[in-house]
């Protein structure tokens, strides 16, 4: 896959011969991601497919990269495959009308920020609250589970006295 350039496309040349661009992005170029992840290695993978839809310049992108978060409950770090697919409409003006079902990205379509919009939809797609999963271990569920001990279920029964009360 070909390496990230800083050089904007021109979404309205490539739409016109229905191109396919991919790219690959180091995390740590990500300024507004860096801070949200455990550590910045590894990269982003983007596939924009380009068309024209309605006379606008539309692409198609599909993100994904291996991320390490840190778990909220024990501050370990985990990985996670971050995944993005979005429609987007490149349109000069804001209130440029776009194709049904696609996001409206306003500016110059002859240049188009790749790196920005990968960026938007890792942070997009991170979860709300990172936490380890069901089948994963977690130091902090460990350390709960050792305290308390195994969990025995209680058997609750709420209206067990009553019997006694309504008798006086």
């Amino acid at each position: 896959m070909p390496q990230a350039s800083k050089e904007p496309l021109d979404a309205l040349r490539l739409a016109a011969t229905a191109a396919v661009v991919e790219r690959e992005f180091p995390l740590a170029g990500f300024g507004r991601l860096a801070d949200r992840l455990a550590a910045t290695d590894g990269v982003a993978l983007a596939r924009m497919t380009l068309a024209t839809a309605g006379g606008v310049p539309t692409g198609e992108l599909e993100v994904r990269a291996e991320a390490l978060l840190a778990c909220q409950r024990c501050l370990g770090t985990m990985r996670r495959t971050l995944r993005s697919t979005s429609r987007l409409a490149f349109v000069e003006r804001e209130d440029a009308p776009a194709p049904a079902d696609y996001e409206s990205i306003p500016g110059d379509p002859r240049r188009v920020d790749l790196a920005g919009l990968v960026e938007d939809e890792l942070l997009l797609s991170l979860p709300l609250i990172a936490i380890h999963g069901a089948g994963e271990k977690c130091a902090a569920r460990e350390s709960r589970d050792t305290e308390m001990g195994p969990a025995a279920p209680e058997m609750r029964r709420p209206f067990s006295r009553l019997k006694e009360l309504l008798k006086h």
